[in-house]
């Protein structure tokens, strides 16, 4: 048999772009489409869209709001920075008086410290009365 066998090369297949498809309605786009009419007299409108100037209106009400909240929150933060402020001095100056407190006693307990060696050194000097004549007394140091 003389048949011969071709085999398919594969080709490269490019990221070519498709055509779109139509986009089928889900249910709730169904829903949507069907519960807005396809054509609403001027007061219908009126009606089921309110009015671009009460939004406008609404969102300029809201952000009034929040930015007055915004603002008693900022004075309420400067209030407790005050007040942190003023308790940090009130214990940095205890600090400082508990420093020098510390200072003053170290002063203190070096001079007893030296008085008390002072007052050792006197108890070991012992005089001893040599008399060799009345009239002479001779301290041994």
């Amino acid at each position: 048999m003389g048949g011969t066998v071709v085999a398919e090369v594969p080709t490269k297949r490019g990221r070519g772009r498709r055509a779109l498809k139509e986009k089928t309605p889900s249910t709730n786009d169904a829903n949507i489409i069907i519960a807005t009419p396809i054509s609403p007299s001027s007061e219908k409108a009126a009606q089921v869209v309110p009015s671009k100037k009460k939004q406008d209106s609404k969102k300029q009400q809201s952000f009034e709001k929040e930015l007055l909240e915004m603002q008693e929150m900022l004075q309420q933060m400067r209030l407790e920075k005050e007040k942190t402020e003023e308790l940090l001095k009130v214990k940095d100056e205890a600090l400082k008086l508990k420093e020098e407190e510390l200072e003053n006693r170290g002063r203190e307990q070096e001079k007893l410290q030296t008085e008390l060696k002072k007052l050792q050194k006197l108890k070991e000097f012992k005089p001893t009365m040599v008399s060799s004549s009345p009239s002479l007394i001779l301290w041994k140091i």
